[in-house]
């Protein structure tokens, strides 16, 4: 089978799509399902065992990213992978499946899995929150829409999809309206990539709380930056992540916050190995708003670090009673529309050591989903047949 690479190739960048792309590599199972992944290269495509294609996801990690050229060292990369490079017209006669792995409006991504479905088993991911459901989140560029509207179409009647969590499976079933006769099935993504620790945090000084993730509208950025203000309590928030693509002003308030108050900072680029200091440093983890499934929870409870969550968090619910709490348990939202007063309350209440130390109490880092169940998972959905062959 053939795994797209294109669209990493083409914007590559560390976010929980990326992960997936890189534990799918590491993990595959080559012996029951052999795959290769297809990255473009020049005018033609170059199509490398799963080991190799690991080492390509993997950049984005593995550095420090604020002032990396990323796309020229992973195009770099790229041209110095081993192996014949083939013409996309030879693409289809090598393979009998192909999947999908990324969210991508690339025409030629789109047409590639529009035309390979007519003659082979196609598969995608199926990720996140919908522009139909979640406009907020999306600001597509001009002339794109047909390509946009491409990919939303492709995920409708494709052979299968394998979706992160059930509500990333429900949206497109409910949605998009992808029949419930084509196969539609969920596998959770791990978090087994950070390493578990016997951490001992300091039991005294300022409550540190740590967001991690982009500066997305639907992951509430602001709501917490300013919740946090307006308690007015003797501790650090710190965010870790790409600025917003879709929204100049959060990323303009959150700058300002940063240089007016000396108890908010904002981290950009890190490589895994700052991100794991930044989570070993950390007192509670938020994950507030609109996750297609929250890698970044699994994260934080694999260290140690209890977590918040508000909204729709699959992966916070998964992991509730084992390190993850609603936020309703500490800060009852009696009014949807009073989530500012809830996250004040939230602050407020975490402030105290004590109430850190009983948080802390309920963490399991043994109950995360590992990666290799996902990759098997989604391995097992691409290794059937084509059902017209």
């Amino acid at each position: 089978m053939g795994i797209d690479g294109e669209q990493f190739a083409r914007d590559p960048y560390g976010s929980g799509i990326q992960r997936v792309l890189q534990y799918l590599a590491k993990e595959w199972p080559s012996d029951s399902t052999p795959a290769e992944f297809v990255f473009p290269d020049g005018d033609h495509f170059v199509c490398v065992e799963p080991s190799l294609a690991a080492g390509i996801f993997s950049i984005p990690f593995t550095n420090d990213r604020a002032h990396f050229d990323l796309r020229g060292e992973v195009v770099s990369a790229i041209s110095d992978l081993p192996g014949p490079r083939v013409h996309e017209s030879e693409l289809e006669a090598l393979y009998t499946t192909w999947l999908l792995p990324e969210v991508s409006y690339l025409p030629s991504v789109l047409n590639r899995v529009r035309e390979f479905n007519k003659t082979m088993t196609t598969v995608m991911i199926g990720y996140d929150a919908l522009p139909m459901t979640h406009p907020e989140n999306y600001r597509f560029k001009p002339g794109t829409s047909a390509a946009v509207s491409e990919y939303f179409l492709l995920l409708t009647h494709v052979d299968k999809v394998v979706c992160i969590s059930e509500y990333a499976r429900l949206q497109i079933l409910n949605v998009l309206r992808r029949s419930e006769e084509l196969v539609t099935v969920v596998a959770h993504p791990g978090g087994d990539h950070v390493s578990t620790i016997e951490f001992v945090r300091p039991d005294s000084g300022a409550t540190r709380f740590l967001r991690l993730g982009t500066l997305e509208a639907r992951k509430m950025p602001l709501e917490i930056l300013r919740a946090f203000l307006d308690s007015d309590v003797d501790a650090e928030l710190v965010f870790i992540g790409s600025p917003s693509a879709s929204d100049a002003s959060i990323n303009a308030e959150i700058h300002a916050a940063v240089d007016s108050d000396a108890n908010v900072n904002w981290i950009q680029g890190a490589s895994d190995l700052s991100v794991l200091e930044e989570l070993e440093r950390a007192d509670v983890f938020l994950s507030i708003g609109i996750e297609g499934y929250g890698i970044p929870v699994l994260e934080a409870l694999a260290v140690g670090t209890p977590v918040v969550y508000s909204g729709v968090q699959p992966a916070g619910e998964l992991m509730q009673g084992v390190g993850a709490t609603p936020l309703n348990e500490i800060a009852p939202e009696k009014d949807p529309n009073k989530l500012h007063e809830s996250l004040v309350a939230m602050f407020t209440h975490l402030s105290k050591r004590e109430s850190v130390r009983e948080l802390a109490t309920l963490v399991d880092p043994s109950s995360i989903p590992n990666w290799r169940d996902f990759v098997e998972a989604v391995a097992a959905e691409c290794h059937s047949l084509h059902p017209r062959q």
